[in-house]
C-alpha cells in the first residue's frame, strides 16, 4: 500500500504555533482584520504552492469574512493564480444573527467561481445539518471533528460518526474525521 498528502488545510497560527483567539476572530469582522488575513493568507499560499504545485489546500473562510469585498478580490486573485490547487473550507462560527438562508447565495458564488467547497464541523456552531441540507449541490466535502465527543464514550462517538458517514455517503460527499487521540 502507498500513502501521499497531497491536501492541505492552512490554518492561522501565532507564534506560539496556537490559534490566536477570539481577538483574531473579531479582527476578522473589520476591514483592516481582513486586509492582515488576506497578507497573511497570499504570502502562505504562495510559499506552499511554488515549493510543491502538486499540493491542494485548503483555507478556512469565515463567514463574516464574505461581507468584504477585499475578500472577494483575493479570492478572484487566488482561484486565477492557483486554479484548483486552492479551496474553500467554510467554517462554523457566525458573529452575529442571520436569515435562515444566510450564506446561501455567498457560497454559491464560491462554486460559481470554481472552488471546492467544504463545511467545517459539522454539528457545531451554524453548521448544521438542515444548514449543511442546503448546501448539497455545491459542497463536495464535510468534516467532523471529534472533539465535539471528548466527553462522550466511544460507541455514542461512534454512532455520530456512523451516521454522518451514512448521509455524506447517500448524497456523495467526503467525510473527513479529525482531531482525535485515543489516550
Amino acid at each position: 500500500m502507498n500513502a501521499e498528502i497531497d491536501t492541505y488545510e492552512m490554518l492561522i497560527r501565532n507564534n506560539n504555533g496556537e490559534f490566536p483567539g477570539i481577538n483574531f476572530l473579531h479582527s476578522l469582522t473589520t476591514q483592516e482584520g481582513n486586509d492582515a488575513w488576506i497578507k497573511a493568507s497570499r504570502k502562505s499560499l504562495k510559499n506552499a504552492l511554488n515549493e510543491q504545485q502538486n499540493r491542494k489546500i485548503y483555507i478556512n473562510l469565515e463567514p463574516c469574512q464574505m461581507k468584504f469585498e477585499s475578500i472577494w478580490q483575493f479570492l478572484a486573485e487566488i482561484r486565477e493564480a492557483y486554479h484548483d490547487h486552492v479551496a474553500i473550507e467554510i467554517t462554523e462560527r457566525r458573529e452575529t444573527i442571520h436569515s435562515l438562508d444566510y450564506l446561501d447565495r455567498e457560497i454559491q458564488r464560491l462554486k460559481e467561481m470554481g472552488f471546492e467547497l467544504t463545511i467545517d464541523d459539522v454539528c457545531a456552531g451554524s453548521n448544521s445539518y438542515a444548514f449543511i441540507k442546503r448546501q448539497l449541490k455545491v459542497v463536495s466535502r464535510i468534516k467532523l471533528s471529534l472533539l465535539l465527543f471528548k466527553d462522550e464514550d466511544y460507541e455514542l462517538m461512534i454512532s455520530f460518526v456512523n451516521a454522518w458517514l451514512a448521509f455524506a455517503k447517500k448524497h456523495h460527499l467526503t467525510l473527513l474525521l479529525k482531531e482525535f487521540q485515543i489516550v
